[in-house]
């Protein structure tokens, strides 16, 4: 059993574990939040992909992975004095517009030049319907121009509980996180440039769906 930096790092700040602890505490309580997958913890830097369908999404994948993690959120949450200190604390960093403009890219590539682990979503926003939507090749840039890997994933249960139709969450159900084998640039190296983008781009789509499929006939096993 991997123990999460967040019960074990002391050189995490109090305010990142604190929060982190009794957001576990909370999906564990309310939702049964279940973790799937973690023999596929990756030590260098990586982007973590997953399907998106609510906002209980980022805060699923920050109790779930077993490292610290970091985010990208609009530049307009910052604004707010105490509002952006508390979330920057907690290793939000803010973009201009989405995810897509050169200066997220940018961040985000200083980011795993530290060897940090990132939080993207490659459908590019909250889908409206429970599947995986079409993926932006967004992560495929990254990973390929930052030699790094992406871990494929797939949340379970946000969707049912918060989805966009909804005003307020329930406070009831059953939530998931199942990480897969990472992908790494390398296994697409031989490969010009629009082709190894839209290869790992299919490959990470269909890696997150065979983990969706994983867990829905009974999670049996490690997940692919």
């Amino acid at each position: 059993m991997i123990k999460p930096s967040w019960a074990s790092d002391n050189s995490l700040s109090f305010l990142y574990r604190m929060v982190v602890f009794f957001t576990w505490l909370f999906f564990k309580i309310l939702y049964r939040h279940k973790i799937y997958g973690l023999n596929h913890v990756y030590k260098k830097a990586a982007i973590i992909a997953a399907n998106h369908t609510s906002f209980y999404d980022p805060p699923i994948l920050a109790i779930s992975w077993p490292q610290e993690v970091h985010f990208l959120a609009r530049e307009s949450l910052f604004k707010y004095a105490l509002f952006g200190s508390l979330i920057r604390k907690l290793n939000s960093h803010p973009v201009q517009g989405d995810t897509s403009n050169i200066r997220a890219f940018k961040d985000i590539q200083e980011l795993l030049a530290s060897g940090k682990k990132v939080i993207l979503f490659p459908e590019g926003t909250r889908a409206y319907e429970d599947r995986l939507g079409e993926l932006k090749s967004g992560v495929a840039f990254l990973v390929l121009r930052s030699q790094t890997a992406v871990i494929p994933t797939y949340i379970h249960g946000t969707f049912s509980i918060w989805n966009r139709e909804r005003k307020l969450p329930k406070l009831w159900g059953k939530t998931a996180c199942v990480f897969g084998s990472p992908i790494s640039y390398e296994a697409f190296q031989g490969l010009d440039k629009k082709q190894a983008q839209k290869a790992l781009t299919e490959c990470l789509a269909e890696s997150i769906q065979n983990l969706r499929t994983w867990y829905e006939e009974g999670a049996e096993g490690d997940p692919p």
